[in-house]
C-alpha cells in the first residue's frame, strides 16, 4: 500500500468505534484510490457509546463520482459514512441518502455533523427525514455530545444569518435548526 495513503487510512478507521474496525478498514481501503492524499486531514472528536472517535472534517475525493466502486455489501454503509465527509456537496448529499435509514450508533455522527453545514439542500433532506430516525439512538448520541450539539447549533445559526435569513426569515424554521432542535428536544 502507498505510504502516502496512510494518514487517510488512519483517519478513516479512527472515525468508527473499535468494534467496527474491520469494516472501517475495508471501507477505507475501497475508497483509498480516490482520496487526494495531499488534502490536509483534520477531525472532529465525537463520543459514540462512550468511545471517542475522530470524524474527518472533510475528505477530498478525486473522480469518485465516475468510479464503479466494487465492494462487499458489508462495507457499503461505512463507505457512505466516509463519503458524507466529502468536500463535494453533491457527494455528501448522495451519501446522506444511504446513511439516514441506518440508525446505527457509528453512523449517527456522520448524519448529525451535516446539520452544522451551509448546504441547505442537504439539511432540508435531514429535516424531512426526522420521522425515520431512531429516537433512542439519536437521544443517546445527543446526551454524549452536548458540547458538539452546542457548536453545531452555533454554526447552523451563523449560516442561517449569513446565507438564509432572507429565504427563512423565522430562524426557528431554518432546517438545520429544526433538525438540531428536534434531536435536543428528544434528549431533554
Amino acid at each position: 500500500m502507498d505510504s502516502s495513503a496512510l494518514p487517510y487510512l488512519q483517519a478513516a478507521v479512527a472515525a468508527f468505534p473499535s468494534g467496527s474496525r474491520f469494516l472501517a478498514t475495508g471501507a477505507a481501503r475501497v475508497l483509498s484510490p480516490f482520496v487526494d492524499a495531499s488534502y490536509r486531514q483534520s477531525s472532529v472528536d465525537v463520543v459514540v457509546r462512550g468511545e471517542l472517535v475522530h470524524i474527518p472534517k472533510r475528505i477530498h475525493f478525486v473522480r469518485l463520482r465516475e468510479a464503479n466502486l466494487r465492494t462487499q455489501p458489508t462495507f457499503w454503509p461505512l463507505i457512505q459514512c466516509l463519503c458524507a465527509r466529502s468536500t463535494d456537496g453533491y457527494e455528501r448529499q448522495a451519501a446522506l441518502q444511504d446513511i439516514l435509514p441506518l440508525n446505527e450508533p457509528w453512523s449517527i455522527p456522520f448524519v448529525v455533523l451535516l446539520a452544522g453545514e451551509y448546504v441547505v439542500e442537504i439539511i432540508d433532506d435531514m429535516a424531512g427525514s426526522l420521522s425515520m430516525l431512531d429516537r433512542d439512538a439519536y437521544t443517546d448520541f445527543v446526551r454524549e455530545n452536548r458540547g458538539l450539539m452546542s457548536l453545531l447549533r452555533s454554526k447552523a445559526t451563523s449560516y442561517w444569518n449569513r446565507y438564509y435569513r432572507t429565504s427563512h426569515p423565522d430562524r426557528s424554521n431554518y432546517p438545520g435548526l429544526v433538525f438540531l432542535h428536534r434531536l435536543e428536544s428528544w434528549a431533554s
